[in-house]
């Protein structure tokens, strides 16, 4: 089989493999590249491949950067099956419509074209086929399976074979260490190549045994000088993390009581799809279900779903929590709340997820003093600070002890999903260190298996 690289090569988003042998072509993820107007740019490029060609299409989770040209592949004639997990579904679903709204909003505003249409969301929604981890497909001369990634709620990673041939593993995005309620990430098996994400191949995480103390250091922080704490989070795990930690701050009576205000229609709905699934829970996640225990409710959490809703949040008394998307401050209610809040001493910014370069959540972490934020400028007064052991993703180390300690090391790992300093150094270090070869492709590459 012969694999192609259409996206995060060299960079973190946009993934998109192709898979091709003498019967069949399968998709791995169509995701959407994301930072800025030169991403925008390529997302509006014309596919490399006809679309109409593709037999199936198998998506590693429901994040953007792996989904979100779904509906434009639809668009250009795609009409095969959508694989992915029960969750992943239901979660995609929520993530693309929300993309949507994006779209039509930049329209309105800057006249920006959008790629699709919602005709094409619901095409590419009633394409979705269900597959549960480890529940193999054929498909020609191609057969697949999904295995638990412990990235997001119903992540996976791809373990495909060509009848007669090679077969080569897909990492989608890999898990970060003893994430509450998500699984470990399930052993790599024999396999001759990986296509292995490198988000951060150059970098160790914090200690994740420090990140629930952490926390509680800048609530109670917030508390004492009755300030705004401003939690930007990703609608998908990241949101649902922090609520689990807060949950057990406050019932385990940790913390002073104090409000906290979940401002993200998409994190609502993500939050109930987690819900609606416990058999995919980590034993810990489940025996506190099993107890009666709502992980992600506690006394003083406000849910915001409507507009009027957040607006309320302005006229509450401090100290308070906002919690509110989007992760990396590109979009969403969060806008709202910084321009109030960013120029209050008082206030503190809470970063606890990877900031792509161009979006203003970089800007913000790296120390701006001043940012525009929807057309005004604002003077950056409030603590910014930030606890790296959120990642949903896995460090270096983890990264490098996931292909060692593979049932049979492959012969071959391409780092791709990752900048190129973080690809290199993850190359590096697995031919260093694990004794296999290990390369960073380009756009547009074919490899052979």
């Amino acid at each position: 089989m012969k694999i192609s690289f259409h996206g995060a090569t060299r960079e973190v988003t946009g993934s998109c493999y192709l898979i091709q042998t003498d019967e069949t072509r399968i998709l791995i993820d169509c995701g959407m590249f994301q930072g800025g107007a030169f991403c925008e740019a390529k997302n509006a490029k014309a596919f490399d491949f006809d679309p109409s060609t593709i037999d199936a299409v198998v998506i590693t989770h429901a994040h953007l950067d792996h989904t979100g040209r779904l509906p434009r592949l639809v668009k250009e004639g795609f009409k095969g099956p959508i694989y992915l997990t029960p969750p992943t579904g239901d979660l995609a679903k929520l993530v693309l419509q929300d993309a949507y709204h994006i779209m039509m909003d930049d329209f309105k505003r800057e006249y920006r074209p959008p790629l699709y249409e919602e005709e094409h969301i619901e095409q590419a929604l009633n394409q979705f086929k269900h597959l549960d981890y480890s529940r193999s497909v054929t498909i020609g001369d191609l057969s697949f399976r999904l295995r638990d990634a412990g990235h997001i709620f119903g992540s996976a990673f791809v373990e495909i074979t060509e009848r007669g041939g090679g077969k080569a593993t897909f990492s989608g995005d890999l898990g970060n260490e003893n994430v509450p309620i998500l699984r470990p990430t399930a052993q790599l098996a024999e396999t001759d190549v990986v296509i292995m994400e490198s988000t951060y191949g150059n970098r160790v995480h914090e200690d994740e045994s420090t990140r629930t103390t952490k926390l509680k250091s800048v609530v109670e922080k917030t508390i004492k000088q009755k300030g705004v704490l401003l939690i930007p989070a990703f609608a998908i795990e990241r949101t649902q993390q922090i609520l689990y930690e807060l949950n057990h701050l406050v019932e385990k009576n940790i913390i002073t009581p104090i409000d906290v205000y979940l401002d993200s229609p998409m994190a609502i709905g993500a939050t109930q799809v987690i819900k609606a699934y416990p058999q995919y829970y980590d034993p810990e996640a489940l025996q506190l279900v099993s107890h009666g225990d709502d992980m992600f409710d506690f006394p003083g959490l406000h849910v915001c779903q409507t507009r009027d809703q957040s607006k309320t949040i302005n006229e509450a008394a401090w100290p308070k929590i906002i919690i509110s998307g989007s992760g990396m401050m590109n979009g969403g209610r969060i806008l709202h709340h910084l321009v109030r809040y960013l120029s209050n001493p008082k206030s503190t910014l809470l970063i606890i997820g990877y900031q792509s370069p161009s979006t203003l959540g970089h800007r913000l972490y790296r120390g701006d003093k001043s940012v525009q934020v929807m057309g005004e400028r604002v003077d950056v007064r409030a603590s910014v600070t930030s606890i790296g052991a959120y990642s949903a993703h896995a460090d270096q180390n983890k990264l490098v002890s996931w292909i060692a300690n593979a049932a049979h090391k492959p012969t071959h790992v391409y780092c791709t999903h990752g900048d190129e300093g973080a690809a290199a150094a993850l190359a590096t270090r697995l031919q260093q260190e694990v004794g296999v070869k290990a390369d960073v492709p380009r756009y547009g590459d074919i490899i052979t298996v």
